[in-house]
Order: C-alpha cells, then structure tokens, then sequence
C-alpha cells in the first residue's frame, strides 16, 4: 500500500489584476474598516477627519500603504506625508480623491483629486493629479514636489471613478462636468494628460446665480464604472438650471430648491479599449423627484444599487426629507429602468450617503453623523432579498460616518478568484474560479506550453499534469453575465520524492511472548538513494501523514502485535511520500544444548533449549533413562529440567545418576514435528 501525498498550501488570486488594494478603508471622522482577514473589522487608528471625499491604497498582499481625503496625504504610520498637505482636492467634494498605482511600478501611484466650493463652486480649482513615490521617506512615501497638484482640468464636478483599460496594461481615470466626460489614461509610460471627451446627456448646468451654494448641489454624486468596464452610470443630486432662480434672493429657500428639485441618474455604455462614453439611459430623471448620491455595482455585476433622497423645500432648513430608498436594477433585463426594485426605505435619518462594495462582497452605506453602517447583506440576490440593515455595522468608539466611503479602482473589486494548491510533480491538479456570478464561459491558460495542447482548456473545473516541477502563472479569463475578468494566481510544483521498491514485510524470530526486536531501518537503503531525503518510521497511517508519534529507535523496535503493519514517511523539503510494510514474527526451530551439569555454578545448571519457552508455549517435554523409562516430563510452566526425576519409579526429587538420557520435546504447533535427541548428565 503506497500513498503520495504533499504539504498543502491553498492560493488564491483573491481579486482579478490585483488583489488586496481595497482592504483598508478610512473615512469620517476618525472611523475605518479593516477587510485584510476577509472579513470586516472595525478600527480607529485613521487620522481623517472627512464629510464626504476619501481614498485610500493597500498593496496586493493588504498591507496598508498611504490614504487621504483629497487635502492630505497620511503614510501607513498615520502622519501626514512630508510633502503630503495641500492637495487640491477637498475633504466636501463627493470624490474628493482616487489611488491608481502606475502600471509596472509598485512605488509610484497617481492620487487624482476633484475639488469643491461649498459657498461658490464656480470659484473650485478642478481636476488635478499628484505623484506619490513609495520609495521616498524611508520607505513611507511622500508626495513628489515636481509632480505635486498637476492641473488636468479647470473646472469638473465633483465626480471621479477609474477602471482597467480593455489591454490590461493601463487604466481610465474619469471625471464629468455639465455634459462632457472626460477619459485619461494611465499606462506604464506615464498619464496622457489628452482626455478622451465625450458629450452625452443629460446637461447638468453649473447655476449661475449670484446666491451662494446653490450651484454646489448639481455637481455632486458618484460615478462608478462595473467591474467589467463596460458600463458606467452616474449619479447627479440635483439638475437645476439658472432661471429657476430668478427672482430669489432668500438664500435658505434658494438652497432648498436646489436641494429638492430632484437629480438624474444615468446608465452608460462604456468602451474601456476607447475611454469614449455613450448610449445614455436615463433610469430616474428630475420628474421622478429624487435626488441621487451613492451608486454601486453588485459583486457578481447583474445588479446596480442608487442610493435615493426625496425631500421638501422647506423655509426653515434646508430641506426636509420625506424618504430614502435603495433602489435595486437588474442590468440583464431587456428594459432596465422598468427593472427598479426598492430593496430598502426608511426616514430614520439623514439618507444621504455613499455605496461602497467591499472586499467581503457586502456594500456598505454611509449616512450622516452615525456611529455605524448600514450594509447591503446579499447584493448578488434579486429584489429585498439583498437585504439591506439599517445602521448593521458598528465602527469603534469615537468614530463617526459622515456621506463618503472611500473609492477605488473598480477593477479591484471584481470578485472572481483561482482556487488551486501548490503540489507535487506528477500528481493532478484541479482547479476552480470562485465568484459569487454566473460563469458564462473560462479560458485557462496553465503557464505551461511544454504540456501542449493540455496548457490550455475551456472547462469550467479542468485538471492538469505539469510537465515538470517549477513555478507556473496560471491565468483563467472569465466571462460572467455582466463582467469579463482576468484572473491569475502563482502555482508551485515541487520537486517529488524518488523511492524504490520496499519489502512486504520483515520477519524475526519470537523471542518470547509474541514479541521480538525489529530492526525497521534496513530498508533504509534499498528505499531510498538520495541523501537529501528523510525517512521515518510511524505504527499509524495518520501519524504518518501528521508526522507525529515518530518511532524514535527504529533500529530497536519491539513489535506491538505478531504481525504488524509499519507507515515509512520518505520526505524531502516539499513533499513527502507514505509506503507501509508488515513487521511479523515467526517460530524459528528450537536449539538443544545436550550436556547438563547442575552443580549449582550458574553453567548448564538446567537442560537448556533456546527458543522453546514462551515460544512454543503448548510444548511438552519427556526424559526418558538408556533403559526407556520416562524419568521427567514438563512444560512452559514447570520450566527446564534440572536433572531430578518427577515421574516413574525413580520419582524421589533427587538427581539422577550421570549418564546419557533420552529426550523428546512435542511442540504442538501446526505443521511442526517433534524434536528428539539425547542429553549427558553429568
């Protein structure tokens, strides 16, 4: 019995192109989130102090690397970067900020900032960028001053999201303003500070009127892009024009018409081979009443979530809110606005707030002056089913959620990954994508062109041989209902164990009471030939495989049984490889020593027969004299004969005279004859 079996380790490409770079999240005042266990856990060591705009960057393994609210850059320590202050972002813009690392570089990232104006947006700076390089600052980073607040645009809104590029290699930074988008890329070779433009409705006109924070309201609202780079939508709280102002001086009921006037929310197709935006939507319009602020795509991509305000003017505040809803699109459906499902709705409190997807595939919703989250449980499930909680996830202590979450590249979101081990060479290897979506199709390329036509394959669950040990990329591309996502993840194949041939079994001789030493490490060198191999000894399958309860003298073991069954571990660095092979006892033919002389020397004493005592442990023993008289008999409990008589006529308990007597041992064992000879008195 023979079995081949390696240290286990399990790999995961835990999110398609990268993989851990959303696991820290910090936002509001003081609060955050910590995702790199795979599940949410509230923390407290941010610094930002934020009402809306927020980002923030870890590297792929989840370790924390910088974060800022637009204005200020903090490093992992949690101080302000050295050049880090002074970014022309704004911690009241929606999207005040947005990470994207350089594509090839694991040092140097682009932070693109939006500003705002909360008393006159015409008076905002726009879109810029800055370069943060991880390498400066001891290894903590810092904001390099010659690439510090790099005018792109004059003037935007508050909107900004980026996505992968179609290639791979590069990524779309967007923003929007009135009736544009605009398309940057970022390649290795750096920002191509060219927009790609694209006009399409609606025109979300920056008001004019001389009455402050008025015009505030329509440039606000997230735009996010589905992870598969294919669809855009975009959330606008208000769409006001100039004219609807005429005539109010009132500031506080000017505010209140453009907080209550209603916004738009449209869906897009984007081209991410392009960066060019278009086939406008609308999915709810200023005539519906709402205002919208939060957007998020579901993990598995079918669904899209809006975050929805519907409010009264109002004279003595700004607004007064009738009700906010989350508002649920199944974007596989063949008209998806008609698809709109309210998944949730209440008017506990403010509702305005920000939808984020986090990396345990919950979205997570920001609403104003909480001490939790509310949380979309399930939002891969149609209809209330998502299950939306109020106020479900509570941050630490003294934190407290405002409107913002942080946003990210969305490409880091896609949730797909390989499920697949490191091994040994010539065992099969399986492999799996686990995603939350309906897998249309996967094309797998196994990194191993050596192994031909196997390399590749269209399977959902495939196998494959390697065709020889080493480190092999594994990359899977799936295509899900709404999503394509490339996939890739790092496979070992260790070099495996070399064993020849080992015995069935070793076999002793009893040396009494079923039991005798066994010396297992003689076929040491018959199963084995590389000195850089490991062998060990084990009385149990499992402990084998645990590599615990190790024999510790194998070169002096007593069996446990007659015949028993011994586990031999053969392990080099990687892998290791378990065999068995009996250990059994036999009964070996007894030897007589025929010259008895019991004198009392402690020599001869007793007629001796080694490997006859607790041996053949039925055995019965007769001495007869020259003359055929039987003069003793015994067995395993009367012991040896020590020259007296116990039997016959002579039958006194004395020692007999010297001379040659006559013996015959019956074994009473299968298939064994009795043994006969003579012995000397002396």
């Amino acid at each position: 019995m023979r079995y081949y079996i390696f240290f286990f380790f399990l790999i995961c490409s835990a999110f398609a192109k990268a993989q851990l770079e959303s696991s820290f999240w910090y936002f509001g005042i003081n609060a955050g989130i910590d995702f790199s266990s795979g599940t949410a856990v509230a923390i407290d060591n941010g610094q930002l102090v934020t009402g809306e705009g927020c980002a923030t960057i870890s590297d792929e393994l989840g370790n924390l690397l910088f974060y800022t609210d637009g204005s200020l850059v903090y490093d992992a320590n949690h101080m302000i970067m050295p050049n880090g202050s002074g970014l022309k972002g704004n911690s009241s813009s929606t999207s005040s900020a947005i990470i994207v690392p350089l594509p090839g570089s694991a040092e140097i990232f682009y932070v693109f900032t939006v500003d705002t104006d909360d008393l006159v947006y015409r008076d905002t700076e726009g879109l810029h960028y800055s370069i943060v390089d991880m390498t400066l600052n001891g290894g903590t980073g810092d904001v390099d001053p010659s690439n510090k607040n790099m005018n792109l645009l004059p003037i935007t809104s508050e909107k900004l999201t980026a996505i992968s590029n179609a290639s791979g290699d590069g990524f779309w930074i967007i923003s929007q303003f009135e009736g544009q988008f605009f398309s940057y890329e970022l390649t290795a070779n750096g920002l191509n500070t060219t927009p790609v433009i694209s006009n399409v409705a609606p025109f979300i006109e920056l008001v004019t009127t001389p009455i402050t924070n008025v015009d505030v309201a329509a440039m606000r609202g997230y735009i996010k892009v589905n992870a598969r780079g294919n669809k855009l939508v975009a959330a606008h709280f208000s769409n006001n024009n100039t004219a609807e102002f005429a005539g109010i001086t009132d500031i506080l009921t000017a505010r209140s018409l453009a907080y209550a006037n209603g916004g738009e929310l449209y869906l897009y197709d984007f081209d991410n081979s392009t960066g060019i935006i278009s086939n406008p939507q609308p999915l709810l319009t200023r005539q519906n009443g709402g205002s919208i602020y939060g957007v998020e795509f579901s993990g598995n991509g079918q669904y899209l979530y809006a975050e929805v305000d519907y409010m009264n003017p109002s004279t003595t505040q700004v607004f007064e809110l009738i009700r906010g809803e989350i508002v649920q699109y199944d974007l596989t459906a063949a008209n998806i606005a008609n698809s709109a499902t309210i998944v949730h709705q209440d008017n506990i409190t403010p509702f305005r707030g920000a939808l984020q997807l986090g990396l345990d595939n919950r979205i997570y919703h920001s609403r104003f002056q909480q001490g939790e989250l509310s949380v979309i449980n399930n939002p891969d499930a149609a209809g209330v089913a998502a299950n939306y909680t109020f106020n479900s996830f509570p941050l630490t202590q003294n934190a407290t959620a405002w409107f913002g979450l942080p946003i990210f590249v969305q490409s880091f979101l896609l949730n797909g990954e390989i499920i697949a081990s490191d091994h040994c060479f010539g065992k099969s290897q399986s492999f799996n994508i686990s995603t939350a979506a309906s897998i249309v199709s996967i094309d797998w390329d196994f990194g191993d062109p050596s192994s031909g036509a196997s390399n590749f394959s269209t399977a959902l669950q495939p196998t494959h041989t390697f065709s020889a040990p080493g480190i092999y990329t594994i990359t899977a591309t799936v295509e899900t209902l709404n999503q394509i996502f490339t996939a890739t993840t790092t496979v070992t194949v260790y070099e495996t164990v070399e064993t020849n041939a080992i015995p069935e079994k070793l076999e002793e001789c009893e040396e009494g009471f079923d039991q005798s030493v066994f010396d297992l490490t003689i076929i040491e060198d018959s199963i084995s030939n590389n000195n850089n191999q490991m062998v060990s000894y084990y009385e149990s399958e499992e402990d084998a495989i645990l590599e615990t309860n190790r024999i510790i003298n194998p070169s002096h073991y007593l069996n446990l049984e007659r015949c028993q069954t011994i586990y031999l571990r053969v392990s080099n660095d990687n892998c290791f490889e378990i065999s068995s092979f009996d250990i059994c006892i036999k009964n070996c033919p007894i030897e007589v020593f025929n010259v008895l002389t019991p004198d009392g020397d402690g020599l001869n004493d007793t007629f001796i027969v080694s490997g006859l005592y607790n041996i053949y442990d039925k055995h019965k023993m007769h001495i007869f004299s020259r003359y055929g008289q039987k003069v003793w008999e015994g067995n395993n409990e009367t012991g040896s004969w020590d020259g007296t008589s116990n039997t016959g006529l002579l039958s006194t308990g004395a020692r007999l005279p010297t001379g040659i007597y006559f013996y015959i041992i019956e074994l009473n064992e299968p298939d064994t004859e009795p043994v006969a000879g003579y012995v000397y008195l002396q």
